[in-house]
């Protein structure tokens, strides 16, 4: 468990640029999966929202390359309990190289339950690479995992892209 610093976080950064206040999570809300609080004005009814947010760092492969093709999702964490896409965390925004993909974690969760998506039919694959659209269950954690395509994510209803230079 690690308290997020604002003053640190290029994510907190970018959304104070885009007006919103920026709170870091108390314990109990990093526990839960949630990393930063931002509050802002809705402004179809120009009421005031809080937003609960998970930011995902860049993975690296085993070449030390970033991946910006592909996001990981977390089914269940580490021991088998529920993952972050089950948590509580109303938004997540996934750090690639140029840009934060912000995407609303019940929008992701129900792409990644559509039936066909993700192939739950299948055996589960041996290695953490072979886990494009198909799910890797790592035997020491019980955590289990996918990737999907960013882009897939762009795509998804109110899904946005929060470039860095902005």
């Amino acid at each position: 468990m690690k308290l997020v610093k604002l003053d640190d976080n290029l994510f907190a950064q970018l959304a104070k640029k885009r007006g919103y206040l920026v709170e870091a999570a108390s314990r109990e809300m990093v526990q839960r999966g949630i990393d930063l609080i931002l509050k802002g004005v809705y402004r179809k009814t120009n009421k005031e929202v809080t937003m609960r947010f998970a930011v995902k760092r860049r993975k690296k492969n085993k070449s030390s390359r970033y991946l910006d093709r592909w996001t990981w999702l977390e089914f269940n964490a580490s021991g088998g309990t529920d993952g972050w896409l089950y948590g509580a965390a109303h938004f997540i925004a996934f750090e690639r190289s140029e840009d934060y993909i912000v995407v609303s974690r019940k929008a992701l969760l129900s792409h990644a339950q559509k039936e066909g998506r993700i192939r739950w039919d299948m055996p589960f694959v041996h290695s953490p690479k072979e886990a494009k659209y198909k799910i890797y269950k790592n035997p020491r954690t019980q955590a289990v995992i996918t990737q999907i395509l960013s882009k897939d994510i762009l795509k998804l209803v109110g899904a946005e892209s929060w470039k860095k230079n902005d």
